[in-house]
């Protein structure tokens, strides 16, 4: 291990006996983990929904109480009376009866909603009068819950019918603390379209929370009452009350899950259950929350079950990895000395220190067959790089050719001039063909710059000019940013040449060759398009396909000069570069291509 480090055959046992005994047996403690805690998590969820459901059922029976009772209330003849009629100065005994029964109304009575039910207020827009259940009949200016009143304004100009809101108030002069009340609003009387007042229902959220309670069998269980725009109308919290659900971290996101779906969330570092399900009877919702400590803690002593059963198994694959690597090591430490010294052993040694035959003595003859053909391997080597730099001298002695012809050329030139007194057109050629050489002579590099390469294919149009006797023209379209790029040598002279023999050529009359280059998406585009005679459409599909796929060898009458430049781009630049050839009988033929831009 302190040689070979994570490659130690320590190191691999310790990893093997993990790998085949410890981590199935990890695996099942994971397992029976796994399906110890989705059991525990459906019986909570199921616990938790079941009591959900049974609290919703309630609350929306004693809502539907409450509403019956309201709209009793709202229709009943002496409400009509208070509402349609003004209150006079002075009431007489018949009316004061009325009121003293219409008081009794206010006064519920169902067994379930009752217990609740802080007090009943019937409002009369007409005479601005109070009735309620608990203060008898007050003027609206005296009257000390007047809390409601903005409210019951705002949603009147809005033509509501129907609307709750929490709120605090104190009812009775002297009172120190308010009482925190969920009121419900309904506007009155029932049948006629300009209403005139109001029937409010105030249920005391303290008694509420105690109904609460006792219908649920979690005590610890949060219970959150919203409506349908996510104001908090109920919460055992009150600065909760009338404030948005979204203003609530940890419960922001709750309305998102399935209804029904209980989801464990960490709430103020304390893992918790939250379900919701909405009312079956209004647009209420009903969101509880209740803390999964106890299962937690049931959960927490079984991962430390299973920490020790996974700390003992290490232990274990420690010492036996220790046993076996030591076991196995004695061997291997023989095959390390003839690698490392295999000229001091040969196969006699070899069945001297393993008379058997076995996996070591087999390894040993291995490495010593390979070590002696190595040795043949060098040898070879040895002689072929003799051989190389026998090949390059000639490569040396075989430019004084080019040189020699460079002079030569020069030399005629300027013989021809002696003998005619000036320049003509062997001179010009002799002139252009002696700049060409000077090209390949005078640029080891095999990329030149652009600029470079074109000089040369002027040069090269020069000599055509003069042999066909400006029997086609050129037009040239370079964008300066493409004189900037580099290029093989001899790239685009190949191209010229082929447009001028295999498309101009066989046209017998004057034709166009356009040479053009752009910056594209990156890149750089030539293009060598002539107005020749073309090519057909499956010898163009062809030759594309050899030029896309590599380079083949060439049969009679193919476009060596094309294939040959193709293969050099890819060489150079990558298959992503290249040549691609558009044609049309009769039409003409441009050969496209394309290197990277400089950077």
């Amino acid at each position: 291990m302190k040689h070979f480090k994570i490659h130690s055959i320590f190191l691999r046992n310790f990893l093997l006996i993990v790998c085949l005994i410890i981590l199935p047996v990890c695996g099942i403690g994971a397992a029976v983990y796994y399906v110890y805690n989705k059991v525990m998590q459906e019986e909570v969820s199921s616990v938790h929904l079941i009591g959900l459901s049974r609290l919703r059922d309630m609350i929306d029976m004693t809502v539907r109480e409450i509403d019956d009772f309201a709209l009793q209330i709202a229709s009943d003849e002496a409400s009509r009376w208070l509402l349609e009629e003004p209150y006079p100065a002075t009431p007489d005994y018949a009316m004061n009866t009325q009121l003293t029964a219409l008081r009794q109304k206010l006064t519920p009575v169902n067994k379930i909603s009752g217990q609740f039910i802080n007090s009943v207020y019937l409002y009369a827009d007409r005479s601005n009068y109070v009735m309620s259940s608990n203060l008898s009949l007050w003027k609206m200016d005296w009257f000390t819950d007047n809390g409601w009143w903005n409210d019951y304004l705002t949603h009147k100009k809005e033509s509501d019918r129907y609307w709750v809101s929490a709120r605090a108030a104190k009812q009775f002069i002297g009172e120190q603390k308010p009482k925190q009340l969920l009121s419900l609003y309904y506007m009155a009387p029932l049948d006629e379209k300009v209403k005139q007042g109001a029937v409010i229902v105030n249920i005391d959220t303290e008694r509420l929370g105690h109904f609460i309670n006792n219908v649920n069998d979690l005590v610890s269980e949060d219970i959150y009452i919203i409506d349908k725009d996510g104001i908090i109308l109920y919460n055992s919290e009150p600065a909760l009350l009338n404030r948005s659900l979204a203003d609530i971290g940890s419960l922001k996101n709750v309305l998102r899950g399935s209804e029904g779906t209980p989801v464990q969330m960490s709430i103020g570092g304390r893992t918790e259950s939250v379900a919701y399900l909405s009312s079956q009877y209004n647009d209420w919702i009903f969101i509880s929350v209740i803390p999964l400590q106890l299962y937690d803690e049931k959960n927490a002593h079984l991962r430390t079950y299973l920490y020790v059963i996974f700390a003992a198994g290490f232990i274990v694959a420690l010492l036996l990895a220790w046993l076996i690597a030591m076991k196995v090591f004695q061997p291997i430490r023989k095959i390390i000395s003839i690698v490392e010294n295999p000229d001091k052993w040969n196969y006699g040694e070899l069945e001297k220190q393993e008379p058997h035959r076995n996996e070591i003595r087999q390894v040993a003859a291995a490495i010593t067959r390979s070590h002696d053909k190595q040795v043949v391997m060098e040898q070879e080597l040895r002689k072929r790089l003799v051989l190389l730099k026998q090949a390059q001298n000639v490569a040396l002695q075989s430019q004084i050719s080019p040189h020699f012809l460079y002079n030569t050329l020069e030399t005629i030139n300027w013989n021809a001039m002696r003998l005619t007194g000036g320049e003509n057109k062997v001179s010009d050629m002799i002139t252009s063909l002696s700049l060409l050489l000077r090209l390949s002579l005078e640029t080891p590099s095999n990329l030149i710059p652009v600029q470079d390469e074109l000089q040369h294919v002027r040069h090269y149009i020069e000599i055509l000019m003069i042999r066909y006797k400006n029997s086609f023209t050129v037009a040239w379209d370079i964008d300066e940013y493409a004189m900037r790029s580099r290029i093989p040598k001899f790239t685009l002279q190949p191209l010229v040449e082929n447009a001028v023999y295999h498309g101009l050529k066989p046209r017998q009359d004057k034709g166009t060759i356009r040479i053009t280059a752009e910056r594209r998406d990156g890149r750089i585009f030539f293009a060598i398009a002539d107005d020749g005679v073309g090519i057909d459409p499956e010898r163009t599909a062809h030759i594309n396909n050899e030029l896309q796929h590599g380079y083949s060898e060439p049969g009679a009458g193919d476009h060596i000069g094309i294939k040959n430049v193709n293969q050099r781009i890819k060489l150079t630049f990558g298959e992503d570069y290249g040549i691609v050839i558009v044609s049309r009988p009769n039409e003409g033929t441009c050969v496209q291509l394309t290197i990277p831009a400089p950077q």
